[in-house]
């Protein structure tokens, strides 16, 4: 194969993994705003079935991982936990981050897509609430 030919497959490549990972962006966008953010972790282990509880202690000790960190934790095959953690994806109880040719997994905090006036009526309430209950 010559060098042009090379540089144009390259280029090709390059460009499809870009495309790709824009796909993934908007396919994240998506399924996040059709589910409903946990912050709370006594209420998320309380709605996590248990087959996905596992995985998901997995990636809140590691903070983020890979599939394979969290399998070495869990002690299950790999095919099962990419199941259960693009489930947990799909929930919008972890949020997925491609990094090279890595996917990295990680709790969705409830504070990244509020805006700060909405932080600040919650703060509000959360003290008036504090101010009523003591």
């Amino acid at each position: 194969m010559n060098s042009n030919t090379e540089s144009e497959l390259n280029n090709k490549l390059k460009s499809f993994e870009k495309r790709l990972q824009s796909l993934e962006r908007r396919v994240e966008t998506i399924e996040s705003s059709s589910n409903p953010i946990v912050e709370d972790k006594v209420a998320l282990y309380l709605t996590v079935p248990d087959s996905l509880r596992k995985s998901l202690f997995a990636v809140s000790a590691l903070t983020k991982a890979t599939a394979d960190e969290v399998c070495a934790r869990t002690e299950r095959h790999r095919s099962i936990e990419n199941k259960y953690l693009n489930e947990l994806v799909r929930a919008g109880w972890l949020k997925r981050e491609r990094v090279g040719k890595k996917i990295y997994y990680s709790y969705v905090k409830k504070k990244e897509k509020e805006t700060p006036e909405v932080m600040g009526s919650i703060d509000e309430l959360d003290r008036k609430l504090e101010e009523i209950l003591s």
